[in-house]
């Protein structure tokens, strides 16, 4: 695991404890009573109870900031848990190792002792004395546990100085920054409840309207076999056997048929020649049977989300904000959802962000600053958001594009791609803005449009 992935898993678990702990009060028990970090988290949520009781959006605020520090004290922290490590490595390697082992590697120990620790947390020149007067085997062991001890120590008190160096610029950034941030954020709510074509996306990407018409349960109708008439009383019957004779079913046989939660009952005992029958032989009426069964099509409940949004020189000024704001809702919508959402920003070339992981959140803005001039190239585009669909993490992906749709269509290649991903469950949409363009609208599932 490289440096940035192991980051990006402890933040997506701090992410799940601030949730946690709004949720039930306490920390989850992934995240044990020591932890620095969490105790920090868990201070911060104590200090501000409103968090509670206002408008939600300051709950969101505070986790995306408390985040931010936590990512900061871990790249921060990174330097010296790697040392730790290594000298966790040593004291085991050490701890095993036989007498010859132990002599070969005594410089190395004593020389890291002697530098990284004073006397009174690990006194190397008193275990050298009592070498001199006791068998080393009875010495090595006091040794290595202060040893280890200390090492464990050295490092929480470097993490604990770094969080509380830094809390306090923390804090008074949130004392300056807070109320800025939740006006922008109230502002950006409002433009987007001010357009219900953006409204109308979130929910539909979000699962959150009523059953879609692209994702209805198709109704097959299939014939059963020939079914008796009523059955004969039961005082002209010989005798019950077994077997799959549809014209001689006892009235309990079916009875199992007709009811839903047990057809695949009657089903398996068709199969193994195990219904209950008569032996003789019941007057037939022949009688048809319309039965309904419902066959979902190849969709995720709550799938991941890519968002595809036009950064050419067309785009720029209100389109853009409009795109912006869209975004952000949809970002906060996945986040609740604990969706993986990429971004694609697009222009004569595509670039992208995993916006997945917690670390990538405070990016986005850079990220969408940077614009350029010129055309579009819709198929560089497309192959961008079809290239991530086949990767496991985004597969059967909602994928929604954010543009002018001044571009030309798809090639032949890449509309065959769509096809395809069709075919496992996407859905490809689309978000209009500024141009009165026709051309993506039977390309892609649906399109909104919203006049600039």
């Amino acid at each position: 695991m490289t440096k940035d992935e192991d980051i990006s898993q402890r933040l997506t678990a701090y992410d799940e404890a601030f949730d946690f702990y709004m949720d039930r009060g306490r920390m989850p028990d992934a995240v044990p009573p020591n932890d620095l970090l969490g105790g920090f988290m868990q201070q911060a949520i104590q200090e501000n109870p409103q968090l509670d009781s206002q408008d939600p959006l300051w709950k969101d605020i505070m986790k995306e900031e408390i985040l931010k520090f936590i990512e900061a004290m871990l790249k921060l922290f990174e330097p010296a848990e790697k040392q730790y490590q290594e000298e966790k490595t040593l004291i085991r390697v050490f701890s095993l190792g036989g007498i010859e082992k132990k002599r070969e590697l005594w410089p190395k120990v004593y020389g890291t002792i002697k530098q990284q620790y004073k006397p009174e947390e690990v006194n190397i020149d008193g275990y050298v004395q009592q070498f001199k007067e006791s068998a080393p085997e009875s010495v090595f062991g006091p040794l290595i546990r202060d040893w280890d001890t200390a090492c464990d120590n050295q490092l929480k008190e470097y993490e604990a100085a770094c969080i509380e160096k830094y809390k306090a610029y923390w804090e008074q950034s949130i004392r300056e920054h807070g109320n800025t941030d939740y006006k922008e954020r109230k502002k950006i709510q409002k433009m987007f409840y001010s357009y219900p074509q953006m409204v109308e996306i979130v929910n539909m990407i979000g699962r959150e309207k009523p059953q879609r018409e692209d994702e209805k349960d198709e109704t097959i109708r299939r014939y059963l076999p020939l079914l008796p008439s009523p059955p004969t009383p039961a005082v002209e019957v010989e005798e019950i056997t077994n077997g799959n004779n549809l014209q001689h079913l006892l009235p309990i046989e079916t009875a199992i048929l007709a009811d839903h939660q047990t057809e695949s009952l009657f089903y398996y005992k068709y199969a193994m020649s195990q219904l209950q029958l008569f032996a003789n032989k019941p007057k037939i009426e022949t009688k048809m049977k319309v039965e309904q069964s419902k066959k979902k099509e190849p969709r995720l409940e709550k799938g991941p989300i890519i968002v595809s949004i036009d950064t050419s020189g067309s785009m720029c000024g209100r389109p853009i904000e409009l795109a912006t704001c869209l975004l952000r809702q949809l970002l906060q919508m996945a986040k609740k959802q604990k969706r993986k959402c990429f971004l694609i920003s697009f222009s004569v070339r595509a670039q992208s962000i995993d916006l997945s992981k917690p670390g990538s959140w405070k990016k986005l803005d850079s990220f969408l600053s940077d614009y350029y001039s010129g055309g579009t190239d819709g198929n560089e585009m497309l192959k961008a958001g079809i290239k991530m669909l086949n990767s496991e993490k985004y597969a059967m992906a909602d994928m929604l594009i954010i543009s002018d749709f001044i571009f030309d269509p798809p090639n032949d290649r890449v509309s065959q791609f769509m096809q395809e991903e069709r075919q496992k469950g996407t859905r490809f949409y689309g978000l209009q803005i500024g141009r009165d363009s026709h051309v993506y609208d039977t390309i892609l599932d649906k399109v909104w449009q919203i006049r600039n």
